[in-house]
């Protein structure tokens, strides 16, 4: 049985995911690699980058880590 999703998924949350993805690609990582420098299964991070699942705020500090980015680049969502 699939689960329905009872709450839309905010803007935010897919803009996050896309912002994400173009930054692994920029570094030239896989999700694997991503995953590995932060101790999350692959597929956790394949739902952060399609917008499927919400960071929590420490993940959101740890991705900016591991891209070496601003905390708050990550929630730029004007750039």
């Amino acid at each position: 049985m699939s689960r329905i999703r009872v709450k839309p998924i905010p803007n935010e949350v897919i803009l996050f995911g896309k912002k994400i993805k173009q930054l692994r690609i920029d570094n030239k990582m896989s999700q694997m690699d991503v995953g590995a420098s932060m101790n999350i299964d692959k597929e956790n991070i394949r739902k952060y980058e399609k917008g499927l699942q919400e960071p929590k705020l420490s993940t959101i500090v740890k991705f900016a880590k591991v891209f070496n980015v601003n905390f708050n680049e990550l929630l730029d969502f004007n750039s």
